[in-house]
């Protein structure tokens, strides 16, 4: 079977029942935004990483060094602030094609050296390498927080309400727009989505927020699209979700282009668009005025899109309602690899 046929979470399903990782110190392994270990102290390590691989991520024909540089360690970052952590050290291991001008290499540190001073952490080691086929980008954080604090994917509760931070798609546009303009969409009428997709905002003070004040029953970041990542977090949960397409946020922009290319694609970027880098949590009704009041103080909009349900109710992980209250059917549930 091919890796296309078989999908890639799939794929990882058959790599975590292959090493599957018993130890005393280990609290999650493979599954989760991060990998949570034990420590002294009453605290939990936490572990991720990330790649850029260039004409797969990222073009060089429209991505700046330095914003590669703040990407590459900003996607770490946000699996960080998923799991309600703070990070602590990073490493980057980056692999190069010889032609590679220094002027690339120094912008790409640049900006990783801006993250990571952004992001509280300290580069501490890595690895480089020739390539023969374009740059690649690897970063692995390690974080922190104390173990009663960590947020998992598998906390939701059927009634929970479904929340996410920012307004996502608006990464998605920005890439269609990049695709279609180049460098020079960065200066057009999206201009706003282009900068959220080359330079995503980890959202680390409303992670670690939400994990110390006990708000969020189960978070993860977007990445994939906010379909598939709610798939994902109601599979981890053993539930099902209903969102409501009238409820989702939409950036100015993004409406803007509903009003030129149709409702429908709009949507379409809201549920499925990937590499929104937000967080998507779920919370009991009954923290709505909390929730409110940390969303002021954080100055980031929580907004609720939907509700976690008994698994047997939805008839499948997630059911999306249309404006007009009824099931839509979505040719795509977000980006996959495979």
């Amino acid at each position: 079977m091919r890796l296309e046929d078989w999908g890639e979470d799939a794929l990882i399903a058959a790599i975590a029942r292959r090493f599957v990782a018993r130890h005393p110190r280990l609290a999650k392994g493979i599954g989760d935004d991060a990998c949570v270990i034990r420590e002294l102290g009453g605290r939990a390590l936490l572990a991720t990483t990330d790649i850029l691989i260039e004409d797969t991520h990222f073009r060089k024909s429209y991505t700046p060094p330095r914003l590669l540089g703040r990407k590459a360690l900003s996607i770490s970052l946000s699996d960080i602030a998923a799991m309600g952590g703070e990070p602590l050290f990073f490493l980057v291991s980056i692999a190069l094609p010889p032609e590679t001008d220094k002027r690339f290499v120094d912008g790409l540190y640049e900006g990783l050296a801006q993250a990571g001073r952004k992001g509280k952490c300290l580069l501490v080691g890595g690895n480089t390498a020739r390539s023969r086929h374009g740059i690649t980008v690897s970063t692995t954080v390690f974080g922190e927080a104390p173990a009663g604090e960590v947020v998992y994917r598998k906390g939701a509760r059927a009634g929970d309400l479904i929340f996410v931070t920012g307004e996502p798609g608006s990464s998605a546009l920005g890439l269609r727009a990049l695709e279609e303009r180049g460098k020079a969409a960065a200066r057009g009428p999206y201009r706003e989505s282009v900068a959220r997709h080359l330079d995503p905002e980890p959202r680390l003070p409303a992670g670690r927020a939400l994990a110390a004040s006990g708000l969020a029953t189960a978070m993860m970041d977007l990445s994939d699209g906010l379909v598939l990542d709610l798939k994902r977090l109601c599979i981890e949960s053993g539930r099902a979700a209903v969102v409501n397409m009238s409820s989702l946020p939409l950036s100015k922009e993004l409406q803007r282009f509903g009003r030129q290319a149709g409702r429908k694609r709009m949507f379409e970027f809201a549920l499925t668009g990937g590499e929104d880098y937000e967080l998507l949590f779920t919370s009991p009704e009954s923290n709505l005025k909390r929730l409110s009041s940390l969303s002021r103080r954080l100055s980031l909009p929580f907004t609720p899109i939907g509700k976690i349900v008994p698994s047997k109710r939805a008839g499948r992980a997630v059911t999306v309602l249309g404006e007009d209250g009824s099931p839509v059917a979505l040719e795509r549930e977000g980006f996959e690899h495979f």
